[in-house]
């Protein structure tokens, strides 16, 4: 296949990914694609492109891709010998059939549209909420993998927005990634994090693992699960006691008070070693490299939703960029999500406006957000 032989159309990464990535796709007919690249029009994608999506045609065009409903004919675990293609109508129509003989029986409430996220854009993630508010059918409190977090970040922050990531090859001077394996989920941010170090800036990398993003770090925070913190704690304490922490700032912009410079009092590096397995050497380095360098971003991931306590760590992490001041400064400041930058209107996708606030059951994930304060790390 000869380079540039077919035309590139513009598209966006359908994954369900922070980075939410600008193609270029090449169109070798109504039905077919071939190679897929980052848009180096788009300054954030400029060019780079993951993997996954780099042999998307492979997946798409892939012969042994399932193409049609199969019914199970045969018992489970048997294998494809077990099940026989049927037409689209076939399997929609059977499907329909079982959600009205249950809601014939049991009321609406039985049927549980339980999805999350993939590959897909909003109408075809959030189109089934449509359904389900139209059918009447038990609602759901999403999302499956970000309560925690969200809870956290919104805690201090109030709403999912945060600093463009772009402007970190340009103006920050350190930048912090925790709780996020950038080097193999988001390669552009990496893009900029490369081009940041060009100019001399540092990474700290904050995970419980040695993995790819960490072995790139200037300083690799290897703390136990869990304990996320008691090493910010320990962070506002060493930053208040060597007056590296933007007082100004705080006292205008915040509701930093006595209150919590007295409860940061006992918080010491020692204190935090000791829970988080880091050394007290380590956690004055990543105090003091915060507080010389006002211009640090702070990328924090989903690493928080994975322990009991994530909300609790990811709101003592977020405080960290208003403790400096690091919000004051173009490639400071920190990001989490920008899922709520854009007001979009989906109440027709959704079907927002035929909702029965008064019926249908909601069925919450199994997220324990409650816990002994005697437990709490800080």
């Amino acid at each position: 296949m000869a380079a540039n032989k077919f035309p590139r159309v513009h598209s966006t990464c359908p994954h369900d990914c922070p980075s939410a990535c600008a193609l270029e796709v090449e169109r070798i007919d109504a039905k077919t694609i071939g190679r897929v690249y980052g848009a180096k029009e788009n300054s954030y994608t400029a060019g780079t492109l993951c993997a996954k999506v780099g042999s998307y045609a492979e997946r798409v065009h892939h012969p042994d891709r399932l193409k049609t409903p199969l019914r199970r004919n045969g018992e489970k675990g048997v294998g494809f010998s077990a099940f026989t293609p049927i037409s689209w109508d076939e399997a929609l129509d059977e499907v329909a059939m079982q959600f009205k003989q249950a809601t014939e029986k049991l009321g609406s409430e039985t049927v549980w549209p339980h999805f999350y996220a993939g590959t897909m854009g909003l109408v075809q993630r959030d189109g089934i909420e449509r359904l389900r508010h139209v059918m009447n059918y038990s609602r759901q409190h999403s999302t499956i993998c970000s309560a925690a977090s969200d809870a956290g970040w919104k805690a201090g922050i109030g709403v999912k927005r945060g600093v463009d990531a772009r402007e970190i090859g340009e103006h920050s001077d350190l930048v912090v990634l925790w709780g996020t394996n950038a080097v193999h989920t988001q390669v552009n941010l990496m893009h900029h994090v490369s081009k940041a170090r060009r100019r001399g800036a540092r990474l700290v990398v904050v995970d419980p693992y040695c993995n790819a993003t960490a072995q790139k770090a200037d300083l690799h925070i290897m703390l136990q699960p869990g304990s996320d913190g008691a090493l910010a704690t320990a962070l506002m304490h060493v930053l208040l006691e060597e007056q590296l922490a933007d007082l100004d700032y705080l006292s205008q912009y915040t509701d930093f008070n006595s209150e919590l410079q007295a409860h940061l009092k006992d918080k010491t590096p020692e204190w935090a070693s000791a829970i988080t397995g880091v050394s007290v050497e380590a956690i004055l380095k990543f105090a003091r490299l915060i507080g010389r360098n006002p211009k640090t971003y702070y990328r924090l991931g989903y690493g928080f939703t994975r322990s009991r306590n994530g909300a609790f760590n990811m709101h003592a992490a977020s405080c960290l960029a208003a403790m400096t001041g690091a919000w004051k400064y173009r490639g400071g400041g920190a990001l989490y999500s920008n899922a709520e930058l854009f007001n979009i209107d989906k109440t027709l996708i959704c079907g927002l406006d035929v909702v029965d606030p008064n019926s249908g059951s909601v069925i919450r994930h199994s997220f324990d957000l409650t816990c002994d304060p005697s437990t709490l790390i800080a």
